[in-house]
């Protein structure tokens, strides 16, 4: 299941997006928050003496049942939705928590990850502002979790797309915003969308530092391109057999779609041992080269890998892999690494340097 999280400050039109959302047919998720205000504040009109859970009275109270609710409303999605939109998130009470200086509890972190969000869609603020029943914020305060809610999910690493105000109030901005979100959902998959920077690695650990990332492993590779008098590559199509810790994955991709990075489909393949070893007997080899990969992943988006990549004879690159170039170039703006973007594939570098070498 695809999970795309709508979000950003108060009054910036979050529910005219879900209901126009719901008008077209998609799954939604209804906000945790407003259905709390609205039940504690009936129950302190009905009941004598008490004192309603409320962010303005009792915010750490709030926020964990605020985070109970909404665990279990995600929870309550249709088994059967292929894709489903988020009125929020778990990840917003940090927010509203950091700014409120109370404490959540440590396992917030780990639903995050749990949950697998898929991307971020972030409205940003209408000209104007409208306080409401559920909405007590004054508009200085609206502006400061507004602010605060974006840092957060850029912290943690998602893939946050920035929803603009098409057409300040008239009902076109909702469709508008509407038809953005639902194109970006359903982007193409299956494809290879990276990047490549010759960059320090101490540079970019010393920004990953920065972010919710986590060690997911180190690779020893061995990669072998195969190739028939060069047709492939002259095509700008790749096979390639790939041993990995023991591993073997064939990889078929596609002629690249972009002038600016990688983003081409492609397909994998995990095949026995045998199968690679007769493969590298009867396939004329184009190139071979060794590289030892330190992967890090964003708590944010568990399809986004930023790699340190070391080539014998080469040395040191950093690639970034996501499943969107939205995502791609956040995460190169983050690493302060756009300067240091190549062109050149590994296979290709490896091929320059042993010409270069040759002479």
């Amino acid at each position: 299941m695809e999970k795309y999280i709508i979000t950003g400050g108060p009054s910036v039109g979050k529910t005219g997006v879900i209901e126009g959302l719901q008008s077209v047919g998609q799954v939604t998720a209804s906000e945790a928050a407003r259905a709390i205000i609205r039940e504690e504040e009936r129950k302190e009109k009905e009941i004598a003496g008490y004192q309603g859970i409320l962010p303005q009275k009792n915010l750490t109270s709030f926020q964990h049942l605020y985070l109970e609710r909404q665990l279990g409303n995600e929870k309550s999605i249709p088994a059967y939705a292929k894709k489903v939109f988020l009125d929020r998130s778990l990840v917003d009470p940090i927010a509203y928590a950091e700014l409120g200086n109370v404490p959540l509890p440590v396992v917030i972190y780990k639903l995050i990850e749990e949950a697998d969000y898929t991307r971020v869609f972030f409205l940003e603020k209408l000209p104007f502002y409208k306080q409401e029943a559920e909405r007590k914020e004054d508009p200085e305060f609206a502006k400061r979790i507004h602010d605060k809610l974006y840092e957060v999910y850029d912290r943690l690493g998602f893939d946050i797309v920035t929803v603009p105000v098409f057409h300040p109030g008239k009902e076109e901005n909702i469709e508008a915003r509407v038809k953005l979100i639902i194109n970006e959902a359903n982007a193409v998959k299956n494809r290879e969308i990276e990047r490549k920077y010759r960059v320090s690695h101490d540079q970019v650990k010393e920004m990953l530092g920065r972010y919710a990332v986590k060690h997911v492993g180190t690779d020893h590779e061995e990669n072998t391109l195969y190739d028939f008098g060069d047709v492939l590559k002259d095509l700008g199509c790749v096979f390639r057999i790939r041993e990995n810790n023991g591993k073997h994955l064939l990889t078929v991709k596609g002629p690249n779609g972009s002038p600016d990075m990688t983003n081409k489909p492609e397909y994998n393949f995990s095949i026995p041992a045998t199968i690679s070893r007769t493969l590298d007997m009867i396939l004329p080899a184009s190139v071979s080269y060794p590289k030892r990969r330190e992967n890090y992943r964003p708590l944010g988006d568990a399809n986004c890998t930023i790699s340190l990549d070391h080539i014998p004879g080469l040395g040191e690159f950093v690639e970034i892999e996501a499943k969107s170039v939205n995502q791609v170039l956040l995460w190169e703006k983050r690493l302060g690494i756009a300067g240091y973007a190549i062109k050149e594939s590994y296979p290709q570098l490896v091929r320059n340097a042993k010409i270069a070498n040759s002479y």
